[in-house]
């Protein structure tokens, strides 16, 4: 038997010889409350023979019996059965009197004969005279952390097993400096190298030479340091020296539990034959996206125009963004941006139609809310699971307005020439192919001198992950561009914006107005109704404003009628108004004429009169019989807007009249 270590508390005996001892008694009565308070350990004291002595109330809560039902008793009851065969609680008693480790894990058993796993200590007991006693035994309840372990070891079991067995795809791991650590089977038919080749080695030395100078490793492993994982698809190469389109993330490791960093895991599998299937379609996309797409913006007087194209980086497939810009008849601007769901072809095909459904009701009735109700009702005829987002708007440069409406698009964007800056909001519209029925609706705001709109669709904000900061960026930069310089504002919007690029589809359009440009073209009257001698000058003044060299006497004369009957449908419709502003803008290729007033208001769309003899209707019927378009729209604050297109020698010139 071994002698009792020089360092043991000794204490007194438990076996009923209690030293007489006034300090002995008081450090006994301590050492028993000490022991009563540990509720959530079970503490006990045996016998040399390995019966109990003692019990606290942690014995009780751990294995549910009381003091009296196991004092005197052999304390092989908690051991599970294997045990008790095995000989598990004789060996625990030899081990400790030989001074051995005295710690063991094993399930134990309660009362009700459930398990637990037992974390536990037992040690040799002294008296005063060093005299050997029997032992002390402690169990702490550790199955939490017992099957939290062993899920971590099963856990890293399977991954072992996983990591050995997926032959499709390579997978390796890499210290924080990218050197290899562990290659996988999948590792070894992939690339060719075994793992004796690669272990030890930077993993950049499977990146082709190209994208080594340019820092692509590197940058691969800062961005999985950054966000905790990065995908990565590149040309990649063999031991052979042939190269493979690898599509792959690289994942950092959680952090040791005292914060240290751990490396990486790399996932990755050859995408060669899609990436060329997908190159393939995104070539054919691109291509008739691009011929779908405006060649160029139109050139209009007091307005100038920018814009940008950007197919995704990171789809290989082209989504279905566009842009447009175009001047109506009448000399107003139609301006559109949408974004189509889906990629490929068919959203391709759908940006062509969509846009040319756009572009055709606009001709006939130039409202924004009209318009995309009527792209709505189409598109859920030939494409009923396609959606589309859109904003669309009229740009009236003589009125000095912009009406729009939108589908569930992004905001455009009015920055003021002072640096003010105005959100055209959603006017909660619904896109395009989910209206149900449902009718949109317009809004019109002042456009003022200086004034830039930004329209754009929604891969330029969401290549953030967070939106609202792609938002805020892009907010930020508009306030900052220059655009009084004019030099690719779209492209520097896009640059500031996402200087990386974004996974999908941007598509930038910027406009600016300069009205003191534009007035230069336009000719500008106040007439009295009311005043015969005024309503002549005017005809005169009119007159001469026409370009002879595009008028021939005919074309004139014909003018000349068109102005009398809006000037006499004036008089007879708007009430109490007796003033009318008439305005000739001389800007474009037509001639666009307004003349306001604040009468009642009326809508006309050229058509044939419901009664040739009647007198009512029969002068608005004969105006649109001798122009190439003339139609009547409610102002929004009053009064009406009649547009005629006036015929010349060269072009249809377009007279435009508000009352």
């Amino acid at each position: 038997m071994s002698q009792a270590p020089s360092d043991k508390r000794i204490v007194a005996s438990l076996s009923g010889e209690l030293s007489q001892s006034p300090i002995a008694r008081k450090e006994q009565v301590l050492y028993s409350h000490l022991i009563e308070g540990l509720t959530e350990y079970a503490v006990f004291a045996l016998s040399p023979q390995g019966l109990i002595l003692s019990w606290n109330a942690g014995a009780e809560k751990t294995f549910g019996y009381t003091a009296d039902e196991v004092l005197g008793k052999p304390f092989d009851i908690i051991f599970t059965a294997e045990d008790r065969a095995s000989g598990a609680p004789q060996n625990e008693l030899d081990t400790a009197l030989n001074g051995a480790a005295t710690q063991h894990d094993r399930w134990h058993v309660r009362k009700d004969r459930t398990r637990f796993w037992g974390t536990n200590t037992i040690e040799t007991l002294y008296d005063e005279s060093h005299k050997f006693i029997g032992f002390t035994k402690l169990v702490r309840d550790t199955t939490v952390n017992h099957l939290a372990l062993q899920k971590v070891h099963d856990s890293e079991q399977e991954f072992r097993l996983l990591f050995e067995s997926v032959k499709d795809y390579a997978i390796f791991s890499t210290a924080l400096d990218g050197t290899i650590e562990k290659w996988n089977a999948g590792a070894t038919a992939l690339f060719g190298y075994d793992s004796m080749d690669m272990i030890g080695h930077n993993y950049c030395e499977l990146f082709s030479s190209e994208d080594r100078a340019d820092g692509i490793p590197q940058c691969e492993l800062d961005n999985a340091s950054t966000v905790g994982s990065a995908l990565v698809e590149r040309w990649m190469k063999r031991k052979d020296g042939s190269r493979f389109f690898g599509s792959g993330k690289l994942t950092q490791l959680n952090p040791d539990l005292d914060g240290t960093k751990r490396g990486f895991v790399k996932i990755t599998h050859d995408m060669t034959e899609l990436h060329a299937a997908l190159e393939h379609e995104r070539k054919w996309s691109t291509t008739f996206q691009r011929a779908v797409l405006p060649a160029g913006l139109p050139l209009i007087t007091g307005l100038l125009t920018d814009a940008i194209y950007q197919p995704g980086s990171e789809d290989a497939q082209v989504g279905g963004d566009w842009y447009d810009t175009v001047r109506l008849p009448d000399g107003r601007i139609l301006v559109s941006i949408g974004d189509v769901s889906g990629h490929g072809l068919e959203a391709a095909v759908v940006v062509g139609v969509i846009r040319q459904i756009v572009r055709g009701i606009a001709q006939l009735h130039a409202d924004p809310a009209l318009i995309l109700d009527a792209a709505d009702q189409a598109l859920s005829l030939e494409y009923p699971d396609v959606y589309v987002t859109a904003w669309v708007a009229v740009l009236d440069q003589v009125m000095h307005t912009i009406t729009y409406a939108c589908a569930g698009h992004p905001p455009a964007l009015l920055r003021g020439a002072d640096g003010t800056l105005r959100e055209l909001d959603r006017a909660h519209g619904l896109p395009i192919g989910l209206r149900g029925g449902r009718l949109g609706s317009a809004q019109t705001v002042p456009w003022l001198n200086g004034d830039t709109l930004v329209l754009y669709t929604d891969g330029l904000i969401e290549a953030y992950r967070d939106i609202l900061a792609g938002i805020a960026r892009l907010n930020e930069v508009v306030g900052k561009v220059a655009f009084e310089a004019w030099d690719n504002p779209a492209e520097q919007i896009k640059h500031l914006v996402i200087p990386n690029g974004s996974p999908d589809d941007v598509a930038i359009l910027v406009l600016r107005v300069d009205f003191d440009l534009f007035e230069r073209q336009v000719d500008r009257w106040r007439l009295d109704t009311l005043n015969a001698a005024a309503a002549s000058d005017l005809r005169n003044r009119f007159t001469a404003s026409l370009p002879s060299g595009k008028f021939s006497a005919a074309d004139t004369a014909d003018a000349e009628l068109v102005m009398g009957e809006l000037i006499g449908n004036v008089v007879r419709h708007a009430g109490n108004s007796s003033e009318a502003d008439v305005a000739i803008d001389h800007s474009g290729p037509r001639t666009v004429v307004h003349v306001l007033d604040s009468g009642g208001g009326f809508s006309y769309i050229s058509r044939l009169a419901p009664d040739l003899f009647s007198e009512e209707g029969r002068g608005l019927f004969l105006i649109a019989a001798i122009t190439s378009d003339f139609h009547v729209d409610i102002r929004p604050h009053g009064g009406s807007h009649a547009r005629a297109v006036l015929r010349d020698r060269s072009s249809v010139y377009v007279l435009e009249a508000s009352q």
